[in-house]
């Protein structure tokens, strides 16, 4: 759709209502009068323009809209595909990760008993051989044993792959209110919920009266 520019009369109209707006300054009773007759009739012209900013652009979001209804239903098709496809590989990587996990866990004990067990038969020979205070010493030594890291076997990929992202959970505000009271917790933890304040600062204007709060009144000419 082709741009409709606004006619030259109509604009060169609007800017002198902005400029005698902007021009004007209101000293007297008689200055509010003219500012209110400004104000009217600036007014007007903007409804006057929304009316035709929307006969343009109405048509173009139509087109839009139909646009994005025929491509919906396959976008949503597909997306959960994906959705799935990520919930069972999630799984499956998991699963390996966790038997992963468990690997490390008991190759790491099976080295750490062999490491007892070498320790408590060198001590043993040095028992025997009269050393008594270096089996001693080797008994009291803690048992050092290296990490034992087993790979992953997750197949990595350039078309997919896992990305891990962490999110808080509030699971008892009052606990967190307590906490940053008592300087546990930093005050960026909450944020005030200024729906409800405003909603409170419009029932009871000046009388609100809630600690750490305060009702402002802004007046606005329409």
């Amino acid at each position: 759709m082709e741009l409709q520019i606004i006619k030259p009369e109509i604009e060169k109209s609007a800017l002198q209502e902005v400029f005698e707006a902007q021009s004007l300054v209101v000293s007297n009773r008689e200055d509010y009068e003219v500012g209110q007759i400004y104000m009217g009739r600036i007014k007007q012209r903007i409804k006057m323009l929304e009316e035709e900013r929307m006969a343009q652009t109405r048509p173009l979001d139509e087109s839009k809209k139909r646009i994005i209804d025929f491509f919906r239903p396959h976008l949503e098709k597909l997306n959960n595909a994906k959705e799935h496809l990520n919930q069972i590989m999630v799984k499956w990587t998991e699963e390996q990760e966790a038997r992963r996990r468990e690997e490390e866990r008991r190759l790491q004990e099976e080295a750490r008993k062999r490491a007892e067990e070498e320790a408590l038969r060198q001590a043993i020979e040095a028992e025997e051989a009269g050393e008594k205070e270096e089996a001693e010493q080797i008994m009291a030594e803690p048992v050092y044993v290296p990490p034992i890291r087993v790979a992953s076997e997750i197949p990595k990929s350039k078309e997919s792959h896992i990305r891990e992202t962490w999110s808080a959970e509030v699971i008892n505000l009052k606990d967190l209110i307590m906490a940053i009271s008592q300087g546990k917790a930093p005050l960026q933890s909450v944020q005030a919920d200024m729906t409800f304040l405003n909603g409170q600062a419009r029932a009871y204007k000046q009388a609100l009266s809630i600690p750490g709060v305060h009702s402002i009144s802004k007046k606005t000419q329409i």
